[in-house]
């Protein structure tokens, strides 16, 4: 059962990474081969030591601890090899954390779907989501089965990169060859990817479509789209998304309520900011420091810097300290004004 899942992952996966991705023989050949050469005569060597990741400093540390681990008999569990791989990671040491993963092969070292996965986000911080797609190749000869977390970072990768139709097809092949189980994770990368690569129409179609299946869309998803429509200038059907989250039995957060406000505040329609405003008290949400500058941003750009200034006031008797954006928002609005000196004051945060 486990090899047919296998070859339907392989066969759905091939179309997204033949055509952008080659699947590579060995994807570790781009990278040069100079890793750190920590031999095993230059440091002391214990079979019985204790692996102790604490020790680690730098990439030579690595290196060394795992040639110690791939030399015990028996080795240590794949959970070690991995975190030593995630250390790292960690390091922000990309290409040497391939390097290393090439070795861990070489040694015969024992790896699992999670070595994969923090292998293919390694690449996919390293901005080569195409080595990610070829290390995808070689698990399959592995017969490893990848998990949700491996898929839902090749999604996030696909949409970083502006691959979008090519994440919309992963994203597909997934419901349709039951590749993996989609999680929140899953729903809110592919709904996020597509707002902010200009789909946002698109983004709010798949919420419809999922709130008719098993898999339904959080708070967080819905969040995601009704930012993506306040900031493209479609407001009302954000109050009509938040409307129906609402329906679906989803209670808005100050998340929602602060780019509704925004939204709102772009064209200046104020009553409609203050029913938010009240609907938010009456829900008892707290309001937070995003919700305030906006408030001060708008006035600002109106020309209302009064009402600016009485927002700070009544955020510093609420405890909520206004933040750069805040005093940078009121300085535009007293240099729109040509109060200079205000602006300085303001600069100073007095």
């Amino acid at each position: 059962m486990k090899g047919t899942k296998i070859t339907l992952i392989r066969r759905a996966i091939t179309t997204a990474s033949s055509h952008h991705y080659g699947i590579f023989d060995d994807p570790f050949s781009l990278f040069c081969s100079n890793f750190h050469s920590v031999g095993p005569k230059d440091r002391s060597f214990s079979r019985k030591r204790r692996i102790d990741l604490s020790c680690i400093n730098e990439v030579d540390d690595v290196v060394f601890l795992f040639r110690q681990m791939a030399r015990m008999q028996p080795q240590p569990s794949v959970i070690e090899f991995t975190k030593l791989l995630q250390v790292v990671v960690e390091m922000k040491h990309y290409s040497g954390a391939l390097k290393l993963f090439d070795e861990m092969r070489q040694w015969a070292a024992r790896i699992n779907e999670y070595t994969m996965t923090i292998l293919i986000n390694c690449c996919c911080l390293f901005k080569h989501v195409d080595i990610g797609f070829a290390i995808f190749g070689c698990f399959f000869k592995r017969c490893h089965e990848p998990n949700v977390t491996t898929f839902n970072t090749l999604l996030k990768e696909l949409f970083l990169d502006g691959n979008v139709a090519e994440a919309e097809k992963l994203f597909k092949k997934i419901f349709t060859f039951k590749l993996c189980e989609p999680n929140d994770v899953t729903i809110l990368t592919v709904v996020d990817g597509l707002c902010k690569t200009g789909h946002v129409l698109a983004a709010n179609d798949l919420l419809w479509l999922l709130e008719k299946t098993i898999y339904k869309p959080n708070v967080k998803a819905y969040n995601a789209v009704i930012d993506g429509l306040c900031k493209t200038g479609t407001v009302d059907n954000a109050l009509q998304l938040k409307s129906r989250k609402i329906d679906k039995g989803i209670s808005p957060t100050i998340v929602t309520y602060n780019s509704m406000i925004q939204g709102l505040c772009d064209f200046c329609r104020w009553k409609e900011v203050k029913d938010l405003l009240n609907e938010v008290v009456d829900h008892e949400i707290c309001l937070t420091v995003v919700t305030f500058s906006v408030l001060v941003d708008a006035f600002c750009k109106e020309g209302n810097v009064k009402e600016a200034e009485d927002i700070l006031e009544i955020m510093k008797q609420q405890n909520i300290c206004p933040n750069i954006v805040t005093y940078n928002s009121l300085i535009n609005g007293y240099c729109l004004q040509g109060k200079m000196d205000d602006a300085k004051h303001s600069g100073r945060g007095d």
